[in-house]
């Protein structure tokens, strides 16, 4: 089975990409152990992984997307690059042309301040008039759309999208997360009713990460029980698995492990799309 990280986080202390945190200060841990794209790397061949998306670590490089761009251009056989902009800047439409010049092959937006006490309201970081202009450049260029959504602003983030993704049905979309619904309550799940509104369509996809694992295996609930869920709503061929390494605690091979327990329940073509097959498609990575 060919398995993809469809969400590794990179940072690297060669002073070549200075860190530039929004929050002013980047915590020791990440000083310290920073995960390059060479140890990235070495860990995919030890967990016997083809490839990985390279996920700009915003909180850490701002909108500066070069070391994963650079990265994936070094290893294209390996990595891909996902940039972060900010979709009510200016010259937004600009920077996406910007770094899709540079081998970006993936948008990703996100609430300014990224959080209950510190995020911006409203819905215009990825709904509003010129955050549209990121994704007709998105469509024009072929880039997929990755959308992080918190608990906070999730119910009205999904209620705005339907109609952004009707807008731009070339674009395809990932949620990053599970679009942050709660899979680590008891079923119905909080926020599940604004997600499954958008199953039917076909360009929504959603991606599963350690960082939803993690909470679901604290709460008691099986991994497997969740990635089924999300098969039998959205179909394998729209879920997608990422490890959220560097953001997400843990040893990368904990991570792979869990991942592949979580797909043991589903049959060996759809356990392959949602550990590799999906990520693929989406992000042109050829796989073996």
């Amino acid at each position: 089975m060919n398995v993809i990280d469809a969400h590794a986080h990179l940072v690297t202390n060669d002073p070549a990409y200075p860190f530039n945190p929004p929050g002013g200060s980047v915590s020791e841990a990440v000083r310290n152990d920073p995960m390059t794209a060479e140890r990235l790397l070495a860990a995919l061949r030890d967990n016997e992984l083809s490839g990985a998306v390279a996920v700009q670590r915003a909180h850490v490089y701002g909108y500066d997307n070069s070391y994963v761009v650079d990265s994936a251009t070094r290893h294209p056989d390996r990595l891909a690059a996902m940039c972060v902009l900010d979709a009510q800047a200016p010259d937004a439409a600009e920077n996406v042309r910007h770094w899709a010049k540079r081998g970006a092959v993936a948008v990703r937006l996100t609430s300014p301040g990224g959080n209950q006490h510190g995020g911006t309201p409203g819905t215009d970081w990825f709904a509003g008039s010129s955050a549209r202009q990121v994704w007709r450049q998105a469509e024009e260029l072929g880039l997929s759309m990755c959308l992080h959504i918190y608990r906070w602003n999730r119910d009205e983030s999904l209620r705005a999208l339907d109609a952004v993704t009707r807008e731009f049905p070339g674009v395809p979309v990932i949620l990053d997360h599970i679009a942050s619904v709660e899979t680590d309550r008891d079923a119905p799940y909080p926020g599940a009713d604004g997600l499954l509104a958008l199953a039917d369509l076909p360009q929504v996809h959603i991606k599963v990460t350690t960082l939803n694992f993690a909470r679901i295996i604290a709460a008691g609930i099986s991994p497997t029980v969740v990635v089924e869920w999300l098969v039998s709503r959205f179909g394998a061929e729209r879920v997608l698995w990422g490890s959220d390494v560097t953001q997400t605690p843990g040893a990368y091979e904990d991570m792979v492990k869990i991942a592949r327990e979580s797909v043991s329940g589903l049959s060996s073509r759809d356990a392959a799309l949602v550990l590799g097959g999906t990520a693929a498609s989406l992000y042109r990575i050829a796989t073996p």
